[in-house]
């Protein structure tokens, strides 16, 4: 995995994009919560000491179900501190408590202070992370309404975030920046596949070709999932799919779908009655749409791959 520094690099190497990021800026007078149930829990804002406690847990219990979450490296937070930065001000640090007064959310953000008018009622909320919807919602109850501000910015945030859906108005979550993430490229496809899980049971045969870097990846093979036991080895059989390294790589982390990659197909002469086994890929490259129903492993395909993999 690697984040690119130039999207015209790497696609050479068998590199795709597998997640992205986007930066969000609702207005405050927009971005009202919908109604919901008493949080029976509690918010407090603590030091950098209590942060740097609080974000490995949280972290911890947030990586287990996200897609292309990365394990921290060591000292991540160590850098965490309650004094200003130049002319950006301090950050602050908001922690969620459950109703027995574990940590299960955090939120870093800078107060809406600018030395200049243009950007003064700016809050930044620099990172934010909770592992269940009611400390996510808390978190957000009070940066989305707090005084002073005119205007939330949150970059580096989930292209899914779930906010947009509490809000009474989801206009209010305009994008106005968004670009990939974590590329990636599977050396070694059996072994990928079976040290991923999948939500659904299913089984899949697909074939690769064209991986120059990696010979060994360019034949059938057959996936089969079924709770904690994956497989995935080589076989004779007729394939169900063809799809490319790079495409496979993309659909890995489970955060993009086989139906956006089928506009990269390039050749016309791949069987249709084979190539709807995967909806969104076929040929060298993904395709069509559309499973077939004497194949009935197929209808697994699209489960087996685009859930989130822990």
């Amino acid at each position: 995995m690697l984040s690119a520094s130039e999207g015209s690099i790497y696609g050479r190497y068998g590199f795709s994009p597998a997640t992205y990021r986007v930066r969000w800026e609702p207005a405050r007078h927009e971005a009202a919560l919908l109604p919901a149930e008493t949080d029976p829990g509690s918010l407090e804002l603590v030091g950098a000491t209590q942060a740097k406690q609080a974000w490995p847990v949280v972290h911890a219990g947030v990586r287990a179900y996200r897609v292309g979450e990365l394990t921290p490296l060591a000292g991540r937070w160590d850098g965490l501190s309650d004094k200003a930065d130049g002319m950006n001000g301090p950050l602050r640090y908001l922690v969620h408590r459950d109703k027995r007064g574990d940590v299960d959310g955090i939120a870093n953000f800078r107060l809406p202070w600018s030395s200049t008018a243009d950007n003064a009622g700016t809050l930044v909320v620099e990172a934010l992370e909770a592992t269940n919807p009611i400390a996510y919602r808390a978190l957000w109850s009070v940066l989305t309404d707090f005084d002073l501000t005119k205007t939330i910015v949150a970059p580096g945030r989930p292209r899914d975030e779930p906010l947009r859906w509490m809000l009474t108005n989801p206009r209010a979550m305009r994008i106005t920046r968004q670009s990939d993430n974590l590329w990636a490229r599977l050396l070694d496809v059996p072994l990928a596949l079976t040290q991923r899980s999948y939500d659904t049971p299913g089984e899949l045969k697909f074939t690769i070709d064209g991986d120059r870097m990696c010979p060994a990846n360019n034949r059938t093979w057959h996936l089969q999932a079924d709770g904690a036991s994956v497989t995935c080895i080589p076989t004779n059989q007729v394939t169900d799919m063809t799809i490319t390294l790079p495409a496979l790589s993309s659909l890995y982390f489970g955060g993009m779908s086989a139906h956006d990659l089928r506009m990269r197909a390039t050749s016309p002469h791949t069987s249709t009655a084979r190539s709807g086994s995967w909806p969104g890929c076929s040929g060298p490259t993904p395709n069509r749409t559309t499973p077939s129903a004497s194949q009935p492993h197929a209808r697994h395909a699209v489960s087996l791959f685009e859930r989130n993999p822990c």
